[in-house]
């Protein structure tokens, strides 16, 4: 790939892939779970993104690949750790395809209501619909994805434009201090820290943010990526968080004693599917519904389309690995990987059943992008042993308290998503593993791989440890045995001794600077 991407481009994709719908949705269920302190609660969630983001920032800039989030792990500890992180990945970009989707039609049941139930499931004409505009996205990735490319500067500016736009209306028309404490009686934290930390999951934040990676992902493609690389990571999560602060605060602005009769649990609007569009009408701004219809189907669909790419890459990727069958390699007179796409569209229709609505799948999202943060420093981690002379054009200080405290970052962040979506975690990965077996115990020949299983050690205790002390946490259906502050204790221990253990059991140096090696003869030939 051609290293033509400058810094503001790489900034202006990670701004458009992190403003799909997550602005539509996430100040209405921010607010119902923490109340006036969702404000924390974004605030909170991202200083931990960015200072995760940092890490990425070390590696990418060290190792600057596209599809970094699985290649790495493949360097640092092999196969079996590369292919679950790569199984998550691919997951977690199926359910962002699907996720988008759902967002567009919840919002249309303002003006169509039999297109969603009250709790944002599909009805049977929401399920056809979403359908189409799967085939839609699927149909546009096979054929002609890059017209959508050419333009992702323009869709990236108009998709800050117009929130900006809407929030700006709202606030000079009825913004005041008081409301931020909204009515004036209400607590600031009413359901106090457990619900401040439990919105960053459930409430759409670490979902909102999740485009950082973009600029990662994409590191292979980008001019001075040194550079360029660090600024679109920490610029896009900082940039979009004053906007999502914004939009909080307008949201606040516009409630009034009507709507909190049943408290914050349960705010009363016309049509809590499509929430904005619902506090637009409730102010009698009605010329701003348009401007805001516009925004809530160019933003998530346009984001859908580049998740359905990164999706169907994604497996094209396992397959060129040689963890999934040569079948997900055929590629279309266009180039691009049209069976992925094909099994993309089907997995992808039957994700709306079991997570109906927008906050469920985005609840069930928040646990998948935690844990695939959480292989970041991890990597961070082993490559400082592995390969400690290694140019890093940015290099934290403090390496290892630094990955080991945002490993624990990440792992709080999947943990407050509630056991209810870890236990669905549990068994997708399950899936992964099963499907790896088969597939390297039926694979004959040049299709046998190295496993690396010692490299994989220190997952297996992590995973267990990860889902028993969810099921005795307090979060989302959890048995809520202990106080928040000893299971923060117990994750804490499970991070370090995890961390510890995946530095002693990774890839032997020499690997790791081979697989270095080859790369940098690659990008050599290549620049050539």
């Amino acid at each position: 790939m051609k290293r033509s991407i400058s810094g503001f481009a790489l900034l202006l994709t990670s701004i458009s892939a992190i403003i799909g719908s997550g602005w539509l949705f996430g100040a209405f269920y921010t607010a119902s779970i923490a109340g006036p302190a969702a404000i924390l609660s974004w605030v909170i969630g991202g200083a931990i993104l960015i200072f995760v983001a940092f890490v990425y920032a070390e590696i990418c800039g060290m190792l600057p690949i596209s599809g970094s989030s699985a290649r790495i792990p493949q360097y640092t500890h092999g196969t079996v750790v590369s292919f679950l992180f790569s199984w998550m990945i691919w997951l977690s970009y199926l359910a962002l395809m699907a996720t988008e989707v759902q967002a567009v039609i919840q919002y249309a049941s303002f003006y169509f209501p039999y297109l969603t139930k009250h709790s944002g499931g599909l009805t049977a004409q929401g399920y056809i619909i979403a359908g189409l505009l799967m085939f839609m996205v699927s149909f546009i990735n096979t054929y002609s994805l890059r017209w959508l490319i050419r333009f992702n500067n323009l869709l990236a500016v108009l998709k800050l434009i117009i929130p900006i736009v809407i929030v700006t209306v709202i606030l000079v028309l009825f913004f005041k201090p008081e409301h931020v404490l909204h009515p004036g009686n209400s607590a600031f934290m009413p359901t106090g820290w457990h619900g401040v930390l439990g919105a960053m999951a459930t409430g759409g934040i670490v979902f909102a943010f999740n485009g950082f990676k973009q600029a990662a992902e994409m590191a292979g493609e980008a001019k001075n990526p040194s550079r360029s690389v660090p600024f679109a990571i920490i610029g896009s999560v900082c940039i979009c968080l004053v906007l999502f602060l914004l939009i909080q605060l307008a949201f606040f602005s516009s409630l009034n004693v009507s709507n909190l009769i049943h408290g914050w649990g349960d705010i009363q609007l016309s049509n809590t599917n499509s929430p904005l569009a619902s506090i637009v009408d409730q102010d009698n701004l009605q010329w701003l519904l348009p401007i805001l219809y516009v925004g809530a189907i160019i933003a998530p669909l346009a984001a859908g389309l580049m998740y359905c790419s990164s999706a169907s890459r994604s497996i094209y990727g396992m397959s060129k690995n040689g963890y999934l069958p040569a079948l997900f390699q055929k590629l279309t007179p266009q180039g691009n990987p049209g069976t992925a796409i094909l099994l993309n569209f089907m997995l992808g229709m039957l994700l709306f059943a079991p997570l109906p609505g927008w906050n469920k799948m985005v609840a069930f999202l928040t646990s998948l992008l935690a844990i695939t943060y959480a292989i970041g420093p991890i990597c961070m981690l082993a490559l400082r042993q592995q390969a400690p002379d290694q140019k890093r054009p940015l290099k934290l200080p403090f390496g290892t308290v630094w990955a080991t405290v945002a490993f624990y970052l990440c792992t709080l962040l999947a943990y407050w998503s509630g056991w209810d979506t870890l236990s669905k975690l549990s068994i997708a990965l399950a899936i992964g593993i099963l499907v790896l077996f088969l597939y390297h115990l039926f694979a004959k020949g040049k299709h046998k791989i190295h496993l690396n299983w010692q490299a994989s050690i220190w997952m297996w205790p992590y995973f267990i440890g990860l889902s028993a002390i969810s099921y005795i946490g307090n979060y989302g259906g959890g048995l809520g045995l202990f106080h928040s502050a000893v299971i923060m204790v117990l994750l804490a221990i499970l991070c370090i001794v995890t961390a510890w253990l995946s530095v002693k059991f990774k890839l032997p140096a020499a690997t790791t600077l081979a697989y270095i090696e080859e790369l940098q003869l690659h990008q050599h030939d290549r620049s050539h």
